[in-house]
């Protein structure tokens, strides 16, 4: 007599087995979207690797290596800065010009505080109002040397100012001596420079 067929059916998966693997899937796709997302300096291109800071929150350097054949090739790599309150920070292009800074800027120094040019913009309302990555950078690079950057940003302010009262009084000054004398000739020019006056003619 022959045996019955057997028929195995597949063991039915229960609702919370389902909702385990899908939570596992989840977290998954969750961690692929967090690593996908994460700066790293190392990973950036150099002409963005200035003043950008990373996703644990150390400050990009951008370095120069020499290759075997000779050649200079630029890096990027994570230096021991720390930024303050930044992470996941590419500086723009606005704050860079508005800085007076330079995009593909080599290394981390305050050589930009000794050039009057790029100390002025830096100092400037629009770089220091609207670019906290540099401002926080340069204060803390400066800090380090015993300078206090703020204080130097005014000091700047004040002999702008000074210049500025003294060319006015010096136009000033020149404009009056000028009108006194009307429109000097020659003569009446040397005149003016001795500070003396024509004297008159004498009576006939």
């Amino acid at each position: 007599m022959a045996s019955p067929n057997l028929i195995h059916s597949a063991p039915s998966s229960s609702p919370s087995t389902i909702l385990a693997l899908l939570t596992i899937i989840l977290m998954a796709i969750a961690a692929q979207r967090v690593q996908s997302a994460f700066l790293t300096c190392e990973e950036l291109p150099t002409d963005v690797c200035a003043f950008s800071v990373s996703s644990t929150g150390n400050r990009c350097v951008l370095e120069k290596a020499l290759k075997m054949d000779g050649t200079l090739q630029f890096q990027c790599q994570s230096s021991a800065v720390m930024a303050e309150k930044l992470v996941e920070w590419i500086e723009s292009e606005e704050c860079i010009n508005a800085c007076g800074l330079e995009r593909m800027a080599v290394g981390m120094s305050t050589d930009c505080l000794l050039e009057s040019e790029s100390s002025r913009k830096l100092c400037s309302s629009k770089c220091r109002n609207n670019c906290p990555n540099i401002v926080d950078l340069y204060v803390n690079l400066a800090a380090g040397e015993g300078i206090s950057l703020p204080s130097m940003c005014e000091s700047q302010k004040t002999r702008s100012r000074k210049l500025i009262a003294e060319s006015l009084s010096s136009f000033s000054k020149s404009n009056i001596h000028t009108k006194s004398f009307g429109a000097p000739g020659p003569y009446d020019t040397h005149i003016a420079e001795l500070g003396t006056s024509i004297p008159a003619p004498a009576p006939i």
